[in-house]
Protein backbone atom coordinates (compact mmCIF):
# COMPACT_ATOMS: atom_id res chain seq x y z
CA UNK A 1 0.00 0.00 0.00
CA UNK A 2 1.46 3.24 -0.63
CA UNK A 3 1.29 6.32 1.73
CA UNK A 4 0.51 9.41 0.20
CA UNK A 5 0.56 12.14 3.13
CA UNK A 6 -0.08 15.90 2.42
CA UNK A 7 -0.24 17.93 5.19
CA UNK A 8 -3.95 17.29 5.77
CA UNK A 9 -6.75 15.92 3.92
CA UNK A 10 -9.28 18.51 5.47
CA UNK A 11 -10.74 19.10 1.95
CA UNK A 12 -11.88 15.22 2.18
CA UNK A 13 -12.52 15.45 5.73
CA UNK A 14 -14.98 18.55 4.98
CA UNK A 15 -16.63 15.97 1.74
CA UNK A 16 -16.90 13.31 4.29
CA UNK A 17 -18.92 15.09 7.08
CA UNK A 18 -21.40 16.85 4.70
CA UNK A 19 -21.91 13.39 3.22
CA UNK A 20 -22.62 11.82 6.02
CA UNK A 21 -24.93 14.42 7.21
CA UNK A 22 -27.19 13.43 4.35
CA UNK A 23 -28.67 10.52 5.41
CA UNK A 24 -29.44 9.28 9.18
CA UNK A 25 -27.74 5.78 7.53
CA UNK A 26 -24.23 6.85 7.95
CA UNK A 27 -23.39 6.56 11.74
CA UNK A 28 -20.26 5.18 13.04
CA UNK A 29 -21.19 1.75 13.61
CA UNK A 30 -22.51 1.33 10.29
CA UNK A 31 -19.09 2.27 8.81
CA UNK A 32 -17.04 -0.03 11.39
CA UNK A 33 -20.18 -2.39 9.75
CA UNK A 34 -19.07 -2.22 6.24
CA UNK A 35 -15.40 -1.87 6.88
CA UNK A 36 -14.13 -2.98 10.14
CA UNK A 37 -12.58 0.61 11.28
CA UNK A 38 -12.01 2.12 14.68
CA UNK A 39 -13.98 5.19 15.84
CA UNK A 40 -10.67 6.45 16.15
CA UNK A 41 -9.94 6.25 12.75
CA UNK A 42 -13.10 7.45 11.56
CA UNK A 43 -12.89 10.71 13.94
CA UNK A 44 -9.23 11.17 12.13
CA UNK A 45 -11.14 11.37 8.56
CA UNK A 46 -13.40 13.34 9.64
CA UNK A 47 -11.00 16.05 10.86
CA UNK A 48 -9.22 15.31 7.58
CA UNK A 49 -6.07 13.72 10.01
CA UNK A 50 -5.97 9.97 8.10
CA UNK A 51 -2.92 9.29 6.36
CA UNK A 52 -4.00 7.40 3.64
CA UNK A 53 -6.32 8.67 0.49
CA UNK A 54 -7.62 5.26 0.34
CA UNK A 55 -9.67 4.87 3.41
CA UNK A 56 -11.42 7.77 1.87
CA UNK A 57 -11.74 6.28 -1.41
CA UNK A 58 -13.18 3.18 0.31
CA UNK A 59 -15.75 5.45 2.35
CA UNK A 60 -16.64 8.01 0.02
CA UNK A 61 -17.50 5.24 -2.60
CA UNK A 62 -19.96 3.61 0.58
CA UNK A 63 -21.51 6.56 0.56
CA UNK A 64 -22.03 7.37 -2.74
CA UNK A 65 -23.89 4.00 -3.41
CA UNK A 66 -26.34 4.65 -0.72
CA UNK A 67 -26.54 8.44 -1.90
CA UNK A 68 -26.65 8.11 -5.85
CA UNK A 69 -24.31 11.06 -6.22
CA UNK A 70 -22.05 10.51 -9.31
CA UNK A 71 -18.90 12.05 -9.19
CA UNK A 72 -17.14 12.72 -12.60
CA UNK A 73 -13.49 11.70 -12.17
CA UNK A 74 -11.97 12.52 -15.45
CA UNK A 75 -13.80 15.84 -14.97
CA UNK A 76 -12.73 16.68 -11.54
CA UNK A 77 -9.16 15.68 -12.41
CA UNK A 78 -9.22 17.93 -15.81
CA UNK A 79 -10.13 20.71 -13.81
CA UNK A 80 -7.71 20.41 -11.17
CA UNK A 81 -4.83 20.53 -13.87
CA UNK A 82 -6.57 23.70 -15.61
CA UNK A 83 -6.37 25.06 -12.61
CA UNK A 84 -2.73 24.07 -11.97
CA UNK A 85 -1.81 24.90 -14.72
CA UNK A 86 -3.44 28.52 -15.13
CA UNK A 87 -2.57 29.33 -11.29
CA UNK A 88 -6.32 29.74 -10.61
CA UNK A 89 -8.46 28.80 -7.81
CA UNK A 90 -10.39 25.33 -8.18
CA UNK A 91 -14.48 26.21 -6.80
CA UNK A 92 -16.56 23.45 -5.97
CA UNK A 93 -19.76 25.01 -5.16
CA UNK A 94 -23.55 24.16 -4.66
CA UNK A 95 -25.84 26.11 -6.63
CA UNK A 96 -29.84 26.61 -5.94
CA UNK A 97 -32.14 25.78 -8.21
CA UNK A 98 -35.61 28.25 -8.66
CA UNK A 99 -38.95 28.14 -11.56
CA UNK A 100 -36.52 29.12 -13.87
CA UNK A 101 -33.73 26.59 -13.80
CA UNK A 102 -30.47 27.37 -11.93
CA UNK A 103 -28.27 30.04 -12.09
CA UNK A 104 -25.08 29.41 -13.41
CA UNK A 105 -21.68 31.58 -14.36
CA UNK A 106 -20.66 31.85 -17.54
CA UNK A 107 -17.32 29.32 -17.32
CA UNK A 108 -19.21 25.97 -15.76
CA UNK A 109 -18.16 22.58 -15.64
CA UNK A 110 -20.53 19.97 -14.10
CA UNK A 111 -18.63 17.41 -11.84
CA UNK A 112 -21.05 16.26 -9.33
CA UNK A 113 -24.56 15.28 -9.71
CA UNK A 114 -27.37 13.73 -8.24
CA UNK A 115 -28.30 10.90 -10.09
CA UNK A 116 -31.23 11.23 -12.47
CA UNK A 117 -31.41 14.55 -11.77
CA UNK A 118 -31.01 16.85 -14.88
CA UNK A 119 -29.65 20.51 -14.52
Amino acid sequence: MVKEKEESYDFLGNLVVSLMSKDKLFTNKFFQGEFSVSDRLLSEMKRGKEEYIYQYVRLIQCMLKNLNLKILMDEILKQIKVALASHCDLVIATVPHCSHGAVRPEKWEVIMQWDGVIL
